[in-house]
């Protein structure tokens, strides 16, 4: 409450006090005044008392009109007092529910930071996935089928160019369960022919960058910040993985959105980009049925 509300209140409390004490002091004359009137009556044996006694009568009417008045108006100010109370505590219960809102999103955001946060140690914990297509590999990747594990995964994209034969490619990474059992936290290698074209961007987030909690609401996926990623991305391989736990059931989908991949003609002739899933729980991985190649 400002100083200029406190001096409004404070003013509206002593005039309501002074309204009341008037009234009672008018209570007082009127019980005089009917006293009076009672003992003039008793005496009156001439038309003076008569007249006395009808002025009196005049003016006890004045006073009952005046107390009227003036309960009115007690009235009033404490039906203005409680009003103004109540949008007094309308306000204080509006302004307690926008910080129970803000601290609501500020639990919601830890919440997520800490279940990405478990989320890097169990990825720190997992052991570098190989993709080395070998006949052994791919007897198991035949077997896992058959066990009801499959997952098809493609890209969809256009290359750009610009000037000096540098530009970008741009497109979206589909992944679906094709299989008949649910997948779980696909992590995805996008592996670059020569390594020093490694680079993708997008709508992924970097933990370690510590995003925003618009930037934590509206992605999906995020860097494998850990070391062996680091190692990888030496190698030309780029890891990806979801920022939640995820899981998508038989005939579910999953996509990378927007992504691009800028790149320079000075860097190699020829550009390739394959794709690998891998799904760590379930001990499945599978490569993309297409590839992006970048022909100068």
């Amino acid at each position: 409450m400002g100083t200029k509300d406190k001096l409004s209140y404070e003013r509206l409390i002593s005039r309501v006090d002074y309204y009341k004490e008037k009234a009672l002091d008018l209570e007082k004359k009127l019980v005089f005044a009917e006293e009076t009137i009672e003992r003039l009556e008793n005496e009156a044996n001439s038309d003076q008392s008569l007249q006395i006694i009808e002025e009196k009568e005049k003016e006890l009417q004045l006073l009952r009109t005046q107390v009227e008045e003036l309960t009115k108006k007690v009235k009033r100010l404490e039906e203005h007092e409680m009003e103004k109370r109540m949008k007094s505590y309308e306000e204080l219960l509006k302004s307690i529910q926008q910080e129970m809102n803000d601290k609501d999103q500020q639990i919601d955001l830890y919440q997520q930071r800490i279940k990405s946060m478990e989320k890097r140690i169990n990825i720190n914990r997992t052991s570098e996935p190989v993709f080395e297509e070998t006949e052994t590999e791919t007897a198991k990747t035949e077997m896992q089928k058959k066990e009801g594990f499959n997952c098809i995964s493609y890209f969809d994209y256009s290359v750009i160019f610009t000037k000096d034969k540098k530009g970008f490619v741009r497109g979206s990474f589909y992944l679906e369960n094709t299989g008949t059992e649910t997948l779980e936290n696909p992590y995805i290698c996008f592996r670059f022919q020569p390594a020093e074209a490694c680079a993708l961007k997008g709508k992924i987030i970097s933990l370690i960058a510590s995003p925003t909690q618009d930037e934590m609401s509206k992605s999906i996926w995020m860097y494998m910040d850990n070391d062996w990623a680091e190692k990888a991305k030496d190698r030309g391989e780029m890891w990806i993985c979801p920022l939640r736990e995820t899981k998508f059931k038989s005939g579910d989908k999953l996509t990378l959105e927007d992504f691009q991949i800028p790149f320079k003609s000075k860097i190699d002739e020829n550009i390739t980009v394959e794709a690998f899933v891998y799904f760590h729980k379930q001990n499945y991985r599978s490569k993309a049925v297409n590839h992006i190649a970048i022909n100068f």
